[in-house]
């Protein structure tokens, strides 16, 4: 997931290097930033198992 997240990052910036229309930038960063609030959440409210098992 986090790669994913990252991936759309890149993809935003290259977007803006392109100098793409400003509404599809504008899209891509909330989508984004609505994606990175999402997983934030998921990974505060999940319990870390840290516990190794062989």
């Amino acid at each position: 997931m986090d790669t994913l997240i990252f991936g759309g990052l890149l993809a935003t910036m290259i977007a803006m290097y392109r100098d793409a229309s400003r509404a599809l930038v504008l899209a891509a960063w909330w989508i984004m930033l609505l994606a990175v609030i999402l997983l934030m959440a998921h990974h505060i409210t999940s319990g870390l198992a840290l516990k190794l098992s062989y």
